[in-house]
Parts: structure tokens; sequence; C-alpha cells
């Protein structure tokens, strides 16, 4: 009877391997955000540098605010459609 305990233990993740596997999924929400506002800073910057070089005002900062922003949604989207997909595929997994 012991050996039948040992052998349905193993197959159980352990609590640490819970907790680290909820963080690691946690980070991959909080990732997609991230990359979301870094993509429209980044572009902004850009667009606020080329119109400090061409001295046209806020044409090119409005136009790298635009670019960022079509830019971080799409990745966004993109990111949290994989996730999803994962976590379909994980779940059909275990059933």
């Amino acid at each position: 009877m012991a050996e039948k305990n040992n052998k349905n233990d193993e197959n159980q993740p352990s609590e640490m391997q819970k907790i680290a596997s909820s963080y690691r999924s946690g980070w991959a929400y909080a990732e997609a955000p991230l990359q979301y506002g870094l993509a429209i800073v980044i572009c902004t910057l850009i667009g606020y540098g080329l119109d400090e070089l061409f001295n046209t005002a806020p044409i090119l900062l409005i136009t790298g605010v635009i670019i960022g922003s079509v830019a971080g949604f799409i990745g966004l989207l993109k990111s949290l459609n994989a996730l999803g997909s994962k976590k379909k595929d994980d779940g059909n997994k275990k059933t």
C-alpha cells in the first residue's frame, strides 16, 4: 500500500511547483500590458526626437503616438490570444 501512495504522490505537483506555475502564468498576463505601454512610449519618444531634428513641431510626435498605440494594441491582442489558446490546450489535456 505504501508503494501506491508514493506513486500517486510522484504524479501530483508539489506545493512549490504549484506556486511557481501560478507566478509564471501571472507574469505572462502582466507582460502583455507592459509591452503595450512600452510600444507607445518608445514610438512617442522617436516621434519627439524626429520633431526636434526636423523642426516639424507636433506632427511626428502625434504620428509616433498613433503608430505606437496601434502596434502596441496589435501586440497585446496577439499575446492575449496566444495565452488564451494555451490555456484552452492545457484544459483539454487535463480532461
